[in-house]
């Protein structure tokens, strides 16, 4: 009986301390998502004609896309449109917003000329634009360039829903949250981002990253083992090349653009819209469990252990492809000075009586002892309550690593985590989730073929991924070191137990890694000659900066 009474302490804790963290982000958001206020930077006062001459010519040919910084509230309004306050402080020359593709083709002509100029005998060929979808990305430079030009896509909004349903094309600058909302009054959902802020580019090319604290969430959908990987489910892209010229990436149309763009990220190209499969929409039972993980960490990693262990083993019935991944999280909260364990899932079927689905009443999660939360919800609903836990104007970093489905493994994994939190506990404001994340075999190569190297996959997969949070500048490198030292530690455990994996999902890596590493060596030189094809002059490998190159 004081057992009982003690747990029931533990979770109202529990409950309390999720209720802290949420007031903790609504305050920390009421402080950071404000704009930063305009202010003068060092090209404010050039006159046009002393701009750099591919900036002056982007103005004779397209002015009305051009946000100059003599145009304090506009430039500054553009730059922070990346939602990493690090890269709101990487400030470039001007931003390129075009209004639809014409205007794009035009931008990315006079880009290549520049790049052409920079690469001539005896010139410095450095990178001087980037690309920027949601801006999502928290890498330095992921989609923003020091003195550069950065082109913006917000604008390349469109959503329209094919006369039978059975399509969606979507702009690549538009947001997942607003594609779920359009979708739901016409009865249908596709394959898409599990957090608001996220574009739809970055993350159906596999470059960008989705935020979430006690979530982490991923170019994965909840739809995944049934219908595999986003970039799985593309029917098409249209697709900008260096040239300027305008194509189309399909199954029948420049088939080998069409392959390494699910997965290639914007190494070929900038695509412009995307034509996704779509099928009819049904509400989602979802459930959370939260404690203190210090009460339920070796059983809940073990549940996980477990879950994988039988879902891949074959069995019928082992494998359900209504039954999204199941995310475990671990995060530490300075402020707290303690972890609180999350564990998110999700059925795309509501069971009749709305309780636990069959499928996750067998498990081991059910046993976990915490707050639990049932849900019946639209999936905007869900993407939006995941979306509200991590506000724009923060400084953060992430990485990511992969592993297999070893019991030991998973707890060296854990146990390094902790070690970590221990070295940055007096980093002001820190919230640094640790999440696991499946890729099962029964659905990793669903849908098309893509370059992820996965073909001959035939275990499950955990991704492992920080996702961190802190409030100054001056902790930025020892944070952002740190994470990574973390990481490579847990390489280094899995390694010795030969229970690493070269795969990186590459949503979640920082600008340091090297995710197309691991997808294999056919899957590079497809890559590599779909560049040299429609890319000959290289403007999206060294004029272009920040995102994950291909080395040619």
């Amino acid at each position: 009986m004081a057992s009982q009474k003690f747990y029931s302490y533990v979770v109202a804790g529990s409950v309390l301390l999720i209720s802290i963290l949420v007031i903790h982000r609504k305050k920390a958001a009421k402080r950071q998502q404000p704009p930063t206020p305009p202010k003068p930077h060092p090209l404010a006062n050039t006159p046009p004609e002393q701009l750099p001459q591919y900036i002056q010519e982007l103005l004779a040919a397209v002015p009305s896309c051009v946000i100059l910084q003599s145009d304090v509230e506009a430039f500054q309004e553009a730059v922070n449109y990346s939602w990493a306050q690090q890269n709101r402080e990487i400030i470039p020359a001007c931003i390129l917003r075009p209004r639809d593709t014409h205007e794009l083709s035009r931008i990315v002509a006079i880009l290549n000329k520049e790049h052409e100029r920079r690469n001539l005998p005896g010139s410095q060929g450095e990178s001087f634009f980037s690309v920027r979808s949601g801006g999502v990305n928290p890498g330095l430079g992921a989609s923003t360039v020091k003195d550069g030009a950065v082109v913006d896509l917000s604008l390349f909004s469109e959503i329209t829903p094919s006369a039978d349903g059975s399509t969606v094309t979507l702009g690549t600058g538009t947001k997942w949250i607003d594609v779920y909302k359009t979708l739901d009054e016409k009865g249908l959902i596709v394959m898409g981002g599990r957090n608001a802020p996220v574009g739809v580019g970055g993350l159906t090319l596999q470059v960008k990253k989705e935020m979430l604290i006690i979530g982490n969430k991923g170019g994965i959908s909840f739809y995944s083992p049934k219908y595999g990987f986003v970039c799985s489910n593309c029917i098409s892209y249209e697709v900008v090349l260096a040239d300027g010229k305008v194509v189309t990436a399909s199954s029948s149309e420049n088939p080998d653009l069409w392959r390494v763009l699910k997965g290639g990220g914007n190494n070929f190209g900038i695509v412009t819209r995307f034509t996704l499969r779509s099928f009819p929409y049904a509400p989602l039972w979802t459930s959370g469990i939260v404690t203190l993980a210090a009460f339920q960490y070796a059983k809940s990693l073990k549940a996980y252990h477990d879950y994988l262990a039988h879902a891949s083993s074959g069995k019928p019935g082992a494998f359900d492809e209504d039954a999204a991944g199941p995310i475990l999280s671990f995060v530490y909260i300075q402020k707290l000075g303690f972890q609180i364990l999350s564990l998110s899932i999700l059925y795309t079927k509501v069971p009749e009586d709305k309780k636990w689905p069959a499928h996750w009443d067998a498990t081991g999660f059910k046993s976990l002892r915490g707050f639990h939360k049932n849900r019946v919800e639209t999936n905007t609903s869900v993407v939006e309550r995941f979306g509200g836990t991590a506000p724009a104007g923060t400084r953060h970093t992430q990485g990511t690593t992969t592993i297999r489905n070893d019991l030991e493994t998973i707890k060296n994994a854990y146990a390094i985590f902790c070690e970590t939190t221990t070295e940055l506990r007096r980093v002001e404001g820190l919230v640094c989730p640790f999440v696991f994340q499946a890729i099962l075999p029964g659905w990793m190569n669903k849908g098309d073929p893509n370059i992820l190297g996965l073909e001959n996959c035939t275990e499950p997969l955990i991704i492992l991924s920080y996702s961190v949070t802190w409030a100054k500048a001056e902790d930025d490198e020892f944070v952002r070191s740190t994470i990574r030292r973390s990481l490579e530690r847990i390489e280094a455990a899995a390694e010795a137990r030969k229970t690493g994996h070269q795969y990186r999902f590459i949503n979640y890596c920082m600008e340091w890694q090297r995710p197309y590493e691991g997808c294999g060596e056919e899957n590079l030189n497809l890559m590599r000659d779909a560049s040299h094809k429609y890319d000959p002059t290289g403007l999206f490998q060294s004029g272009r900066a920040g995102g994950f190159k291909l080395d040619i």
